[in-house]
């Protein structure tokens, strides 16, 4: 059954709003500004009163706009798009502004923001979009940050990424690493299928993803002392130079100190092989860290070890906890790693034939107790059906030829591929960090 757009008919009239320049409003600075409360009640007209409340403008358009709202006209909703087929998961009806919007897609690279309205259904969201991610900006097709107003709420979710997937056809990845990570204990987010209309056009198959912040950790009751967040080619030492705000970012507390992750490095650059435990311990759960790069290595996370990791600190006194972030390049096939993918740390701590046994150790486990198809396999399927109609008529999926159960039995394939792959060379792991690759 063809969906319906929930559009109320009075909102195209309002439309022409998206069209004035913010120097024309110069002129409404007269009437109170409780008179802006008035455009609740109008679709599309989340930007206007963003840009009347930033610049101080008072509005007096009120019988203007009560003479445009009982207009007769057609709602912008009634063409019909091929996303109107879709009823297994939400599709956001999404309006921003015009020239705001082309602001948006010509600059992608700034994080400016831009009002945004929402339709999920009958529930109508206001917020604010912006830009988001690094590798989707070079796409045509990029992720944003949605931030809801107070008291909306999408999925449960007041802020969250729209995240492209660009990396991943199946969009089933995330779901895949969420599965294991959280088998192994790590702390995973939530996840939801969107899809994503913008000013009338199809946009495609979105994953809305929970971001890691204070209100991640309050919402669980976790405490958190400092969350640091690597960014592309994180290295992890001092040797040849190092800025730390360079590959690092503070995003709990917002106070550009890292001073503690910066003792960290230093005690990965000092320490001797035998005094692993005791210097870099102190800074680090290196047992947790080994499993997560051990599921990592497993998982070919090819951007796993210098990019996608959080570094989490509970309390001022614990060592830093890893959380792993962003899936799309999950068992990439054009790149695979070796049993160990590369970074500082794992360098380091592999000098301890200690470390180098809790490796294997966890290699072994993961992929005889976790990475079990007949477990895994039925979650993946399940999530296949749901998202099945979004999408094959998603533009750059199924309606460009890419199909979604080729690209799950695709994703099984290497899945069984690289588990066995670990399984034969796990012994072959020696402190000489020389590994066999994948022919």
């Amino acid at each position: 059954m063809r969906r319906l757009r929930n559009i109320p008919p009075h909102a195209a009239p309002l439309q022409f709003l998206h069209h004035l320049p913010t120097d024309s409003l110069q002129f409404l600075h007269h009437l109170p500004t409780d008179s802006l409360q008035f455009l609740h009640i109008f679709p599309f007209a989340a930007d206007l009163r963003l840009r009347l409340q930033r610049t101080s403008y008072r509005l007096i358009l009120l019988p203007a706009l009560l003479l445009f709202s009982i207009l007769p006209s057609c709602s912008p909703g009634t063409d019909p798009l091929p996303s109107d087929d879709i009823t297994e998961i939400p599709v956001l009806d999404s309006y921003i502004a015009a020239d705001r919007w082309a602001e948006l897609r010509s600059n992608r690279w700034s994080d400016e923001e831009a009002g945004i309205e929402v339709f999920n259904g009958s529930e109508r969201l206001l917020g604010t979009v912006e830009p988001q991610g690094a590798g989707s900006r070079y796409h045509s097709r990029w992720s944003f940050k949605l931030e809801l107003e107070e008291g909306y709420l999408l999925n449960g979710l007041r802020t969250a990424n729209l995240s492209a997937q660009i990396f991943d056809d199946s969009r089933l990845r995330t779901l895949l690493a969420s599965l294991v990570f959280g088998k192994l204990g790590f702390p995973t987010f939530d996840f939801h299928p969107v899809f994503l209309r913008i000013n009338g056009g199809d946009f495609g198959l979105y994953l809305q993803i929970e971001r890691f912040e204070r209100k991640w950790f309050a919402k669980r009751g976790v405490p958190v002392h400092e969350l640091i967040k690597a960014g592309f080619g994180a290295r992890f030492t001092y040797d040849g130079g190092l800025q730390l705000s360079e590959y690092f970012e503070k995003e709990v507390p917002d106070d550009d100190n890292l001073n503690n992750f910066g003792d960290f490095i230093r005690a990965l650059d000092t320490s001797t092989p035998e005094r692993i435990f005791e210097d870099v311990g102190r800074h680090l759960d290196i047992a947790q860290y080994l499993r997560y790069h051990a599921a990592a290595s497993v998982l070919n996370h090819v951007d796993g070890f210098t990019n996608n990791m959080l570094f989490w600190k509970s309390h001022p006194g614990a060592p830093y906890r890893v959380i792993p972030w962003d899936f799309d390049k999950l068992l990439y096939e054009e790149y695979a790693i070796g049993p160990v993918g590369e970074n500082d740390i794992i360098r380091k701590l592999l000098r301890s034939d200690s470390c180098v046994a809790i490796y294997k150790r966890e290699l072994r486990y993961i992929v005889d107790s976790v990475l079990v198809p007949e477990l895994l396999f039925p979650e993946l399927d399940r999530f296949t059906a749901l998202i099945a109609t979004a999408h094959a008529l998603d533009p750059d999926l199924g309606l460009s030829g890419v199909d979604l159960s080729v690209e799950c039995e695709r994703l099984k394939v290497n899945f069984i591929r690289r588990r066995d792959y670990i399984r034969d060379n796990t012994d072959s792991i020696t402190r000489l960090m020389q590994y066999p690759r994948i022919d």
